[in-house]
């Protein structure tokens, strides 16, 4: 779980699990955890509908089989974040629940992914005044949020918890939204790490050392978005082509073939790059 050593073990230790990155996560949490205290933020409110995504909050110890699994097992998902109030449950759920939407400066209102906790910390960090971490933080005294690579905690601090129900709705200012966008950038730069180096490791190998380069995964992220690949997939792909016949893939006189005939399309071209990729590279084994 990485070093708590900045979590001190005072008040009441709740995990919040967002339930969009993890598979049956309810049937887990009764699973682990004996009688445990926890709900479904989406329940009894207008997204009860969407019940399957929906977050969680447990009231367990950092040290419970449900906490191991957040931020050990389940760490490379960003799925939790780990918090603590010296208030009760139900306190705690009005005060999440309360967040469960917000508006735009449109005028729209959205459902508010505050529970990731990249958009949280992303949200947590621009907050120079503390109205934000205030209003985000409510009866909770501390927040701790990991790094999903590298397993460190970043942790917030509530001076003055809140303990009344917020009657309006979070209001997302234009900051807000750039903290947002940024931090969906770095959860999707994540997820490329961590399939580079679950299929690909040898791609983050720095010459004449064993540890990992993971800013090869940016160089390459840069060079898949000059070939016009921008979606997660586009890019994972191209990150396999690279995996599968190395840095020099594109002077492939197949692989130029393929792209200059469906250049105009770069999805198109992609996909059907790493199909012969692939296949090249299974060649090659194949035949030593």
């Amino acid at each position: 779980m990485g070093n708590l050593a900045g979590f001190p073990d005072m008040g009441k230790t709740f995990v919040l699990i967002d339930g969009a990155k993890v598979n049956n996560l309810s049937q887990f949490i009764y699973r682990e955890e004996e009688s445990p205290q926890c709900d479904a933020l989406y329940r009894g409110t207008e997204f009860a509908d969407l019940s399957e995504v929906s977050p969680w909050l447990v009231e367990t110890g950092f040290n419970s089989i449900l906490a191991l699994k957040c931020f050990d097992e389940w760490k490379h998902l960003g799925a939790a974040i780990l918090m603590q109030a010296d208030c009760d449950f139900e306190q705690v759920m009005t005060h999440l629940r309360g967040l469960l939407k917000a508006r735009l400066v449109s005028g729209d209102e959205v459902i508010f992914r505050f529970y990731d906790p990249e958009i949280m910390r992303g949200l947590l960090k621009q907050d120079s005044t503390g109205e934000d971490t205030s209003r985000l933080m409510g009866s909770c005294s501390m927040y701790a949020i990991q790094d999903r690579r590298t397993g460190e905690w970043e942790y917030f601090h509530n001076a003055q918890p809140s303990y009344e129900r917020q009657k309006e709705v979070f209001s997302i200012r234009e900051e807000h939204q750039v903290a947002m966008e940024k931090a969906a950038e770095r959860t999707a730069l994540r997820k490329l790490e961590l399939h580079t180096a679950k299929y690909f490791p040898h791609l983050l190998q720095r010459s004449g050392g064993n540890e990992c380069s993971w800013d090869e995964i940016s160089a390459l992220v840069d060079a898949a978005k000059e070939r016009g690949l921008h979606s997660a997939r586009d890019i994972a792909l191209y990150i396999n082509i690279i995996g599968w016949l190395g840095r020099q893939a594109f002077e492939d006189r197949d692989v130029q073939n393929l792209w200059n005939r469906n250049s105009a399309t770069p999805s198109k071209a992609i996909t059907q790059i790493a199909e012969l990729a692939e296949n090249k590279s299974t060649e090659g084994l194949a035949h030593g």
